[in-house]
C-alpha cells in the first residue's frame, strides 16, 4: 500500500489508498468475503488474517465517507490508510501522529483483532494488554503536544464523531484506518462493547445480554417485565435484574442461587412448550438463548408472541449456527419475525457471541 498521510483536494479529505478494512469473528471471514468481494460485491481480497480483512477496489475518496457497506457479520469497518511494522511502540506512535495527526479526527480507537476464537480458553474480546500499552503511549504523546484529543483515546464515541483507528493485527504489525461513527456500535473500539462485569458474574450470558441491549437500544426500563427462554444458569437474568426489571426465567435446569434468591425473579422450571401461552400476557420483553436449531427457536417464539393475549414490545433472540452455511438463512429469519408484527428487525453478530448471532425486534 502507498505510504504518506491523507491529503486534501478541493476541500475534501482524500484517502491515499483504495483499501478498506472489515473486522469480523474468527470463522466468519468466508461469509464476509462472499458478500463483499467480486462478483457479489465491489471489492477484491487484499491482506487478510483471522478476523481482519482488507479489501481493494473503488472506494469513496473521502476517508469519512458513510458509503462503506456493512452487514450483520461486520463488527467494524473503515478506510485502511497504512500498515506500520516494527518491534517498538514509541517510533510507530510518533509516525502515526506525524503522518495522520493533521487529519480532522475527533478521537482515536486502539484495538486488537481477536487473536483466537471467542470463548477459547476463556477469551473474551475487549481491550488487550497490547492495545492498552499503545493507547497509553498515544495519550502521553498527545498530551506532550498539548493536543486536546488526548482525552479521546479509546473513548465511547457518539454518533457523528470521526475516529482514527490503530488496529493491532499482532504486536509488531499495525494498521491505521479511519471511520465515521454512524451507529451505536461504531463508537466502540473495534466494534466491541466493553464493560466491567460483576465479580460474581453467573455466566458469560451476562456479557451477551449487556452488549445486545447496548447495541439494539431496546428501551427497557426499571419495573418492566421480561421473560427469558433458556435462562439457566442465569447470566442474562442477572443483568436484567441489575437494570431493575422483573424477570422470569424458563428452563428445566437449575438457576444460580443468587439469581433464584432475588425478590424480582421467578423460575418456571419447565420447557417453554410446557408453559400455557396465556401466561405470557404480562411480559413486555422476551429474550431467548437456547442451544437449539434456528427454526426451533423461531417456531417456539412465534407460538408465544402471536398468541392473542401476548403484548410484547420487543425481542432479543440468540440464533445458533451449527455451521457457517446457515448464515444464508439470515434474511429469511428477519422476514419471518417481521411477519409477527415487528416493524424494526435487525441482526448483528455481537463481539461476545460465539457461532451465533443476535436478532433484535421492536414494534
Amino acid at each position: 500500500m502507498a505510504s504518506g498521510a491523507a491529503g486534501r483536494e478541493g476541500g475534501a479529505l482524500q484517502a491515499p489508498t483504495p483499501f478498506v478494512f472489515f473486522v469480523c469473528q474468527h470463522g466468519a471471514e468466508p461469509t464476509l468475503k462472499a458478500a463483499l468481494c467480486e462478483p457479489a460485491g465491489p471489492y477484491r481480497l487484499a491482506f487478510s488474517r483471522d478476523g481482519f480483512v482488507t479489501l481493494k477496489g473503488t472506494v469513496p475518496a473521502d476517508v469519512w465517507s458513510k458509503d462503506l457497506p456493512g452487514g450483520p457479520f461486520v463488527r467494524a469497518r473503515g478506510h485502511a490508510l497504512k500498515r506500520l511494522d516494527g518491534p517498538d511502540i514509541a517510533p510507530r506512535v510518533e509516525q502515526v501522529l506525524a503522518e495522520f495527526g493533521s487529519l480532522d479526527w475527533t478521537g482515536i480507537h486502539v484495538w486488537q483483532r481477536d487473536p483466537v476464537e471467542v470463548g477459547w480458553r476463556g477469551f473474551e474480546p475487549d481491550h488487550s494488554v497490547s492495545s492498552r500499552e499503545v493507547a497509553a503511549a498515544l495519550t502521553q504523546a498527545l498530551q506532550l503536544r498539548q493536543d486536546p484529543r488526548a482525552a479521546k483515546v479509546n473513548f465511547d464515541a457518539p454518533i457523528g464523531q470521526r475516529v482514527l483507528d490503530i488496529i493491532l493485527v499482532d504486536r509488531e504489525h499495525w494498521w491505521v484506518g479511519t471511520h465515521p461513527v454512524q451507529e451505536r456500535a461504531d463508537g466502540w473500539p473495534g466494534g466491541t462493547f466493553s464493560m466491567e462485569p460483576p465479580a460474581n458474574m453467573v455466566s458469560r450470558a451476562y456479557l451477551k445480554i449487556a452488549e445486545a441491549l447496548a447495541w439494539s437500544g431496546l428501551p427497557v426500563r426499571p419495573g418492566d417485565h421480561a421473560v427469558e427462554i433458556g435462562s439457566s444458569p442465569g447470566g442474562a437474568c442477572q443483568r436484567l435484574l441489575e437494570l431493575g426489571l422483573h424477570v422470569t426465567g424458563i428452563d428445566p435446569a437449575e438457576m444460580a442461587p443468587e439469581v433464584l434468591a432475588h425478590p424480582r425473579f421467578q423460575h418456571w422450571r419447565a420447557r417453554s412448550l410446557q408453559v400455557k401461552r396465556r401466561l405470557f400476557q404480562p411480559f413486555r420483553w422476551l429474550m431467548c438463548d437456547a442451544n437449539v436449531a434456528p427454526e426451533y427457536t423461531l417456531d417456539t417464539v412465534e407460538s408465544i408472541v402471536t398468541y392473542p393475549t401476548s403484548q410484547f414490545a420487543g425481542l432479543l433472540l440468540t440464533i445458533k449456527l451449527s455451521d457457517w452455511h446457515q448464515t444464508r438463512d439470515l434474511d429469511r429469519h428477519l422476514d419471518r419475525v417481521r411477519g409477527w408484527g415487528f416493524t424494526k428487525v435487525t441482526a448483528r453478530q455481537l463481539a461476545h457471541n460465539r457461532r451465533e448471532y443476535c436478532l433484535a425486534a421492536r414494534r
